[in-house]
């Protein structure tokens, strides 16, 4: 990408955040991790006056960006994005939460598309039928009943009643899962990060984010919304670790190689890198099992909790278009409470509050689920082909629809060019 445009849609988004950062419980998020080059000189650090401004400047980039697209007329051009489809739908994002910072509420399904890149759809109920056998069948290997007894018995047998020594487990599997990752990506340097231990009422367990001058932070959060189990050090490690910041580790080293465009690094959680980030990271755990010298079988109480985890990440998800579609807040948690026995009452209302009242939550935990799905995938693949997928994934930035054409094993450079709809995920 040209320099000048590359410099201007960071530009852009440092002075949004640092506007952001004034407005005290109003405020947004805009960026999560902020890995992008500094130009010679260090950034202009004049935030923009109000939203209105910010808005402005992003409708400039959006309309400056689309000529880039395949079928533009600029398409092609080298002072174009390394791939046009993506920063397009990167600002597009960006100004669709703008907008909705200001007091818009688009109707549901536009607003994740137009944010997260791809259309939301209920999930049906053979497929949650699906879900919920095999949730229940791991819980009867241990004896677990379908109830909220059993919810108590699973934290009982498997929770984890104090966070001693924690970081010192987290470091050591974050190691070994890096280890594995390395088979994939040989020259992966060692991510560095700091661990904090906070007690916020937030949907969130654990948040990793930084900048190039903070370096990166790991979050662990006690609130009692939130449990942590026996496995939890290492289902963290390669979420949080070879997932999340090995991922953004790997990216600024692409982009020293000049192969991704410098302004990818000013990560967010509002738009379509967000369901990457959430999307790899989530199935790190599951394809690293297969790498390296002790590749194999996960213990049985990963697989327990990824089922419990897909279930409610599937049903939630339904809960949400239902309170979106009208149906009150009251009738929506009697039936999760029916459909999902284990989980705490307090967790499940959290969680739909939070995606009810907050603009980003409102796009970015519902994208924790289809993302899950698409990127699910990867573990259908065959294994001669799988790694350079997972290469491509943890290189590049991708639109959904593109990521799905990798996932089908398109070319690479052929993807990067592409330009399709919104998928349904």
């Amino acid at each position: 990408m040209d320099a000048g445009l590359d410099h201007r849609i960071s530009r852009f988004y440092r002075r949004w955040h640092d506007l952001e950062s004034t407005l005290g419980v109003h405020k947004g998020l805009v960026i999560d991790f902020d890995f992008a080059p500094r130009p010679q000189g260090g950034w202009s650090t004049n935030a923009f006056p109000n939203r209105t401004a910010a808005i402005d400047e992003c409708t400039k980039l959006v309309g400056i960006l689309e000529r880039f697209l395949p079928g533009g007329v600029l398409a092609g051009d080298p002072a174009g994005p390394s791939n046009p489809s993506y920063s397009f739908a990167k600002l597009s994002g960006s100004l669709a939460y703008l907008w909705a910072l200001v007091g818009e509420r688009r109707p549901f399904d536009a607003y994740l598309t137009q944010t997260m890149g791809i259309r939301a759809h209920r999930v049906s109920n053979e497929s949650l039928t699906s879900r919920r056998a095999s949730a229940q069948a791991h819980c009867k290997q241990f004896e677990i009943p379908w109830s909220p007894m059993g919810g108590a018995l699973l934290r009982s047998l498997l929770g984890r009643p104090d966070l001693h020594g924690f970081e010192t487990e987290l470091r050591a599997a974050a190691g070994e899962q890096c280890a594995r990752l390395r088979c994939l990506l040989p020259d992966l340097p060692e991510p560095e990060y700091r661990i904090e231990v906070v007690r916020e009422d937030a949907y969130w367990c654990n948040w990793i984010d930084g900048t190039t001058e903070d370096g990166v932070v790991l979050r662990v959060n006690t609130h009692p919304r939130h449990d942590y189990m026996k496995t939890s050090p290492l289902s963290l490690a390669a979420h949080e670790i070879a997932g999340h910041a090995a991922h953004v580790t790997t990216l600024r080293q692409q982009c020293d190689r000049g192969r991704v465009d410098g302004s990818s690094l000013n990560l967010t959680v509002h738009a379509c890198d967000a369901f990457q980030m959430e999307g790899l990271a989530q199935v790190a755990l599951f394809v690293l099992a297969e790498e390296g010298d002790h590749a194999g079988s996960l213990a049985p109480e990963h697989h327990l909790l990824d089922a419990l985890r897909d279930l409610s990440g599937d049903r939630m998800g339904n809960a949400q278009l239902a309170v979106e579609a009208g149906q009150s807040m009251a009738s929506v948690w009697q039936d999760l409470k029916r459909d999902l026995p284990l989980a705490g009452a307090l967790s499940l209302r959290a969680s739909l509050r939070d995606r009810s009242r907050s603009p980003l939550h409102r796009a970015y935990i519902h994208v924790y689920a289809p993302s899950k799905r698409m990127f699910s995938r990867i573990l259908e693949t065959p294994a001669a082909r799988r790694g350079a997928v997972v290469r491509a994934l943890y290189e590049e930035l991708w639109t959904p629809g593109q990521i799905g054409q990798l996932i089908r094993g398109e070319d690479r450079d052929e993807v990067r060019q592409s330009h399709i709809p919104a998928p349904f995920a």
